[in-house]
This record gives structure tokens, C-alpha cells and sequence, in this order.
């Protein structure tokens, strides 16, 4: 499982071709696409209302992962680590990334913060296309 990161999702629809498109299409063909709310809700976000409707529906169908309680202290104690490093990334970029690690998936983005992020967190592996 892959869970991608909102630029990678922003990519993909803003492009629809090429290499990334092609690897993103095989990873939904094949249901190994995750979801979190993180990502749905940047997602929604950065959409019209009627694109949001749309792609809220396609949304839905993916496979979804969430924190939980626990999950939601980790991203505090992972952000303090980070801090304590000297790196200050959002906690959604953690929460992206511990939604990633705890599934047991692979994270695939385009923002460096995330190669700051899994030099702290145990477990976190990277996709590349």
C-alpha cells in the first residue's frame, strides 16, 4: 500500500500524464492507493465546490487509515522531536506521515518535509516512483 501525499494528488490532477500519472494509475487500478483525512481534507480544500463533490466521490472509495487517540499523541511527540532537531514542519505533514508508518504503508510524496520527518520517525518508508 502507498498512501499519497496531497502533492502528489495535486499533480496527478492537475497533469493526468507521464511517469507519476502512470505509476499513480497502476497504485488506483490495483487498490493500493490509501487515504487519510489529512490528505481528503487539504484535498477538499483547495477545490470549487463542485470539483470537491467529485472528487469527494472518488474519495470514498479508497482504502482509508485514520490516527486515533494514540496516533494524535504520537504526532505531538514526533513534532516535539522534530523541533528538538531544529526542524519545524506542519502537523499535518506528521500526521500524514504516522498515518503512513502506522498502516504499514509506504509514503509517497514531493515536499521534503517528509525526509525530515522519517529521519525521526522509526518505520516510516518512503515511496519513489
Amino acid at each position: 500500500m502507498v498512501l499519497a501525499d496531497t502533492s502528489v494528488w495535486v499533480d496527478f490532477l492537475r497533469s493526468g500524464r507521464g511517469e507519476p500519472s502512470n505509476a499513480f494509475d497502476d497504485l488506483l487500478a490495483g487498490r493500493r492507493l490509501l487515504m487519510c483525512g489529512q490528505v481528503a481534507a487539504e484535498l477538499v480544500a483547495g477545490a470549487s465546490a463542485r470539483e470537491s463533490e467529485l472528487l469527494w466521490a472518488k474519495l470514498q472509495g479508497l482504502p482509508w487509515t485514520s490516527l486515533g487517540q494514540a496516533g494524535w499523541r504520537a504526532v505531538g511527540e514526533t513534532a516535539r522531536e522534530l523541533r528538538r532537531r531544529g526542524a519545524r514542519v506542519p502537523l499535518t505533514d506528521i500526521g500524514i506521515a504516522l498515518s503512513a508508518q502506522r498502516a504499514g504503508a509506504r509514503l509517497w510524496s514531493l515536499d521534503s518535509d517528509f525526509k525530515r520527518i522519517a529521519e525521526a520517525l522509526d518505520g516510516l518508508e518512503l515511496y519513489a516512483d
